[in-house]
């Protein structure tokens, strides 16, 4: 961002969710910004990451219980 050469220069990123800008203040001041400018691509991610991590924490309960249950039925033989 600071490396070009303009002055105002707007950068969008995490699928057009979240923003930084510079803004020349004064001559020899470069001001910045950061925000959020459409919550939307950002709700998606935390529900599709969420989904994700329970998914994942459900399997590995489930292992848990099928590994237990092979140990019992190997010490019951």
């Amino acid at each position: 961002m600071f490396s070009t050469d303009e002055d105002n220069i707007r950068k969008e990123g995490l699928f057009g969710s979240v923003f930084f800008e510079t803004r020349e203040v004064r001559e020899g001041v470069v001001g910045s910004s950061m925000g959020v400018d459409n919550p939307v691509g950002l709700v998606v991610l935390f529900v599709v990451l969420f989904g994700l991590v329970t998914l994942t924490q459900l399997a590995f309960h489930s292992l848990k219980a099928y590994r237990a249950d092979l140990i019992r039925e190997r010490s019951h033989s």
